[in-house]
């Protein structure tokens, strides 16, 4: 029996990181569109069983925080160029739950599927991102503004303000 038969599909109770599963928006970091996440612990002894499951279990730090992780992916294109179906994202009761909303350090069970690979004399396993079921909600906070309100101890000059509100451009906006 091959570790893809043996190997067991839910990862539970896990930290996930950089949630990318937006199925109308898959990342494409290598060249190849595919959808992923990365699943964190703090604890060896867990860190360990996913190694033993074959899971590629990879130890970081970040500002000086040790944790264990694995990246999970799943592509989105086969080679043939067929649209393959994304990974799930549902809440604790099954329902379908925004992507875009899970922010990192939100508790989830995730699955995979463990599938052998052999090509150019090659052999491997990959282990295929099937779905998140986010149990603790940490609800992303990003938007559009990557500004912070700055404050510089002035009055607000009314004639800057007024040129951000304006809808209409001057004669040089339009050089642009």
């Amino acid at each position: 029996m091959s570790k893809a038969q043996v190997a067991s599909n839910v990862l539970k109770n896990v930290e996930v990181y950089w949630v990318k599963i937006d199925p109308e928006n898959p990342v494409e970091p290598f060249g190849k569109l595919q959808w992923e996440v990365q699943v964190r612990t703090t604890d060896k002894g867990t860190a360990d069983e996913w190694a033993s499951r074959g899971l590629p279990v990879k130890p970081d730090e970040y500002e000086g925080d040790k944790y264990f992780k694995i990246a999970l992916k799943k592509l989105a294109m086969s080679k043939a160029g067929k649209k393959l179906k994304p990974p799930r994202c549902v809440d604790g009761k099954l329902k379908e739950l925004d992507p875009n909303i899970v922010g990192n350090g939100s508790i989830a069970n995730v699955q995979y599927n463990p599938r052998e690979w052999d090509m150019g004399g090659k052999q491997g396993i990959v282990y295929d991102l099937m779905a998140i079921q986010v149990v603790s909600l940490v609800e992303f906070g990003g938007s559009a503004n990557e500004f912070d309100i700055v404050d510089l101890g002035e009055e607000e000059d009314e004639d800057t303000q007024d040129s951000f509100d304006s809808e209409e451009g001057t004669e040089e906006d339009d050089n642009f």
